[in-house]
């Protein structure tokens, strides 16, 4: 097909003249692209116009960039490039390149402008190729407007989400650190100054606050009372309860163990909270009379060093945990102690610490280990017996709050 017979076939110049299609024919030429070759990129400067004779090419906006987009595909016969000899400053609004080998044929702009002068039919196509060209033009900018505006959206609203979400957290944080604060302040730091006794203590939470919970107060010049319980729960809420409790034991009068236990129990059951369950001990150590009087509530049974058989004894007692029913039973017990034993308290979370095989820690090891230092001060027994579980653990995590407490008779007491 020669060049005339194929401008004659293009739409755009179907009603031009003889003598317009061969000055078309005298003035344009033929070009061949490679496949990946650039006729021109966006921003050039324009000085002529193309028709497709064969191949394809792609027509690109913002061409090796993130946003590089296809605006569509030049088959044989479109006519292209022409917006840019008319825009006042002459640039390509996008970039051409072939995607196959192609020939185009190249109008260069004064046959143009030639053109536009002499034959006004082509004029008023060509304004309508260029408002149709703005028309689709303006619908893909409102549409990348309208996406845009949707990924904004998005965007705000994820914002929005994840700065509540910090809020949320900034302020369970800030709970959290408050809830620890008032934990540690129920926690004693030191103990009644009583002739004749040590006393250690230790705690360890499994999460950020504890249930676990222990208490030595002074009630007159040669009496103490220890309390260790044990919220059955973990966490925060556990360490509520535990301040609740905590806070009621306290103001109650200090009677004899037995008669204090059934009224802590009565008030707790008041409460009406599902979790104000508790195990405790709650003892009245005579150290005139070397008398031990204690009510077990279903916690861990106590352990009596007696420093003189070089033995360990678990103090027996039956009894519920408090808080379950009104009707609970406990029993009271008493043993006598020697100059030199020890009474050890702890929290279920001892016997039940694990090592990586799955195994727990439990009674035997701690009695083994009582008796075996037992014959250490207060401070050296319960760090002996907490470095024993850790060397069991051997990293493994705890399950459970740990708490432990030894009161120990001072070897010269008479």
């Amino acid at each position: 097909m020669s060049q005339m017979e194929f401008l004659r076939r293009v739409p755009l110049f179907a009603d031009l003249s003889l003598e317009g299609l061969q000055m078309l024919d005298g003035q344009a030429r033929i070009r061949g692209l490679p496949a990946d070759a650039w006729l021109f990129h966006q921003r050039d400067r324009g000085d002529a116009c193309y028709v497709v004779v064969s191949g394809t090419l792609r027509l690109v906006l913002e061409q090796g960039s993130s946003e590089e987009t296809t605006l569509g595909l030049l088959g044989v016969g479109a006519f292209f490039g022409e917006l840019s000899l008319l825009e006042p400053d002459g640039t390509r609004a996008a970039g051409a390149i072939a995607v196959v080998q192609s020939e185009v044929l190249e109008i260069p702009i004064a046959a143009f402008e030639t053109l536009l002068h002499t034959y006004p039919a082509i004029a008023y196509n060509m304004l309508r190729r260029v408002a149709a060209h703005v028309r689709r033009s303006d619908e893909r900018r409102l549409e990348d407007l309208r996406h845009k505006n949707r990924l904004l959206t998005d965007a705000y609203t994820a914002l929005e989400q994840a700065q509540a979400e910090a809020l949320r957290r900034a302020r369970a944080a800030r709970e959290l650190e408050l809830g620890r604060e008032l934990q540690r302040r129920l926690i004693p730091t030191s103990f009644p100054n009583v002739h004749g006794v040590v006393i250690a203590a230790a705690t360890f939470p499994a999460y950020e606050m504890s249930g676990d919970f222990y208490e030595v107060r002074q009630l007159s010049e040669h009496m103490l009372s220890i309390v260790m319980a044990d919220v059955c729960d973990k966490g925060a809420g556990a360490a509520l309860v535990m301040a609740l409790a905590k806070g009621l034991l306290l103001g109650m009068d200090q009677r004899d163990p037995l008669a204090l236990v059934e009224g802590f129990n009565q008030l707790i059951r008041t409460t009406n909270l599902d979790a104000a369950v508790i195990t405790m001990v709650y003892s009245h150590l005579d150290l005139a009379r070397r008398r031990f009087t204690y009510v077990r509530a279903g916690h861990d049974w106590p352990l009596h060093y007696r420093a003189k058989q070089g033995r360990v004894a678990m103090l027996e007692g039956g009894g519920m945990p408090v808080g379950i029913t009104e009707e609970a039973f406990f029993e009271q017990m008493h043993t006598d102690l020697e100059p030199g034993d020890a009474l050890v308290f702890y929290t279920d979370g001892l016997c039940d610490a694990r090592n990586f095989a799955g195994d727990t820690y439990g009674r035997e090891r701690l009695i083994s280990a009582v008796q075996a230092y037992g014959r250490l001060p207060a401070h050296g027994l319960a760090d002996a017996i907490l470095g024993d579980v850790r060397a069991f653990q051997s990293g493994t995590p705890p399950i459970d709050d740990l708490t432990l407490l030894v009161v120990k008779l001072n070897p010269e007491s008479s």
